[in-house]
């Protein structure tokens, strides 16, 4: 069943943030994954409640074929030293859902 890994973020390091991107994209199909959006919110259709914090204004969807894969990527050597540079460039909260 196909996996989505959801991404809200904001960038903090432009620079950064364009370095990665290429060898993020890269390792991404590698695992099999591929890249459904990235880019700016288009609409806020609702906002966090009291005490959460509110959506951040850039969001990416990643599909997987497995949540295994989405999950083994994520927990990869050829990911970890990306999500490091990546969390150093974005502000980001993450999650991945599977499809029944």
């Amino acid at each position: 069943m196909p996996a989505y890994v959801h991404v809200n973020l904001r960038v903090i390091d432009p620079a950064k943030q364009a370095a990665l991107a290429p060898r993020f994209q890269a390792a991404l199909k590698e695992a099999g994954g591929q890249i459904l959006h990235f880019g700016p919110v288009a609409q806020i259709l609702e906002s966090a409640t009291e005490g959460d914090a509110a959506p951040l204004p850039m969001a990416g969807v990643f599909e997987f074929p497995t949540l295994a894969q989405a999950l083994a990527f994520y927990h990869s050597e050829k990911y970890a030293p990306i999500k490091a540079e990546r969390q150093e460039a974005q502000q980001a909260r993450m999650f991945v859902v599977e499809t029944a």
